[in-house]
């Protein structure tokens, strides 16, 4: 009988809860074989004294690679969350040869978001069962609509470790751009906060405790200070009133929109604003090709993929465009020339390059890049001006309110003096 070894492991559950400890076997093969019994999944394993050096290299090599790129992207300050850091783990422990159950559970093992975890978890209890990964995703409404339908053409192609990749690529990327935009309109909302805050605090607190001692000395008041006084009095007796009318008008305005002919109206008025609307054209058109590109590159044919596309736009009347293109696509007609009012021009180029060259992905991955790249200058130089408009205009109440004190100041002493 061969002699019992002591052998540490770290090891996770059927919950993806981690443990460590010791066990006794003749060999690592024997080790595992009984951990897995308790229902324990195998991530490192060495003998504490004697016997075998080696690591369960599966699992060990896609660890310390998966705990790195883990910390490298929870630097990035993404919009999407915990989605896009646990995509790319079970990639990286997919291409290192992880089985699919086994990768969805180690992949949120340390999440400390509990919704991502639940929903992983699931899909690995759903896989244990014997589904298949696309349909178990296909019930999940938190996961993008894109997810199921790429899992199909990857389940059909064995091409799920690579799928994954491109999918946290795609999320990494929409994630960066939200928070360069969230980065970049950080300020002119602090500063419109700040401003709103302090004139209001002059209207409500300042200029009644000065309406008072005014009124308490006599004399003439000039009409700027009148003005004042009045709006400083309707706000300080009706801002009650006011806040019941926003949220009003607020709860109307949602109730409106549920109709999608509504719907539709306001979001193609949205898209003639001058600076607001191209930004939501480019950051759909960036959102549209990237996915794009995506179910492109995972084997997806390309009507298809265009229709898993248009299921990332938020936006009714782009939305629209996209359908009617699809139907030209369906008849026979080119992609580009079909997408060329309802992208930009140098994407719409980029596509037409791409169908004739036979790299349509390649380049539809291109054009989302260029798009993003424009979001981003659209919104920087949307913010140069917005802020210096905004420092302006609150310099413009500051001053008129000083201006209405002065006067009656100045007022109240030529009066004494008469």
């Amino acid at each position: 009988m061969s002699e019992l070894l002591r052998w540490r492991y770290h090891a996770a559950d059927a919950r993806g809860v981690m443990s460590r400890g010791d066990v006794e076997a003749s060999s690592i093969a024997d080790a595992v074989d009984v951990l897995r019994r308790r229902s324990l999944w195998v991530i490192d394993i060495e003998p504490v004294r004697g016997g075998a050096q080696g690591l369960v290299a599966e699992v060990t090599r896609a660890e310390p690679r998966t705990r790195a790129l883990g910390g490298r992207l929870r630097l990035i300050l993404a919009g999407d969350g915990a989605l896009p850091v646990i995509t790319r783990a079970v990639a990286t422990l997919l291409q290192a040869g992880v089985p699919l159950e086994r990768a969805l559970a180690f992949a949120v093992s340390g999440e400390t978001d509990v919704r991502w975890r639940a929903v992983f978890m699931g899909l690995r209890d759903a896989v244990t069962r014997g589904e298949s990964l696309s349909s178990a995703a296909a019930d999940v409404p938190s996961l993008p609509r894109s997810f199921a339908p790429l899992l199909v053409a990857a389940e059909a192609s064995g091409t799920l470790p690579d799928t994954f990749a491109r999918l946290a690529d795609d999320l990494e990327q929409r994630a960066a751009l939200q928070a360069r935009i969230r980065a970049a309109l950080v300020y002119p909302t602090v500063l419109a906060v700040a401003s709103v805050i302090g004139t209001l605090v002059i209207l409500i607190v300042v200029v009644p405790r000065f309406a008072d001692l005014i009124a308490g000395v006599g004399g003439t008041i000039p009409a700027s200070t009148r003005a004042l006084i009045f709006v400083s009095g309707w706000l300080s007796r009706t801002w009650w009133v006011l806040a019941l009318v926003v949220v009003a008008i607020v709860a109307a305005i949602q109730q409106w929109l549920r109709d999608p002919a509504h719907r539709l109206r306001w979001h193609t008025a949205r898209l003639g604003v001058p600076v607001s609307g191209r930004l939501e054209q480019e950051q759909a058109a960036a959102t549209y090709l990237g996915t794009l590109a995506v179910a492109l590159e995972s084997g997806v044919p390309l009507l298809r993929a265009m229709g898993l596309a248009r299921g990332t736009i938020g936006n009714a009347a782009i939305s629209a465009r996209m359908a009617r293109a699809e139907e030209v696509v369906r008849d026979g007609g080119s992609a580009a020339q079909a997408l060329a009012g309802s992208l930009p021009p140098l994407a719409t180029r980029l596509l037409e390059a791409g169908e004739q060259s036979g790299a349509l992905a390649a380049l539809s991955r291109r054009a989302a890049a260029t798009s993003a790249e424009q979001v981003q200058r659209l919104i920087t130089g949307a913010v140069a001006l917005i802020e210096p408009a905004m420092i302006l205009g609150f310099g413009a109440v500051v001053g008129f309110v000083a201006l209405a004190l002065l006067q009656a100041i100045y007022g109240l002493n030529a009066g004494s003096f008469s």
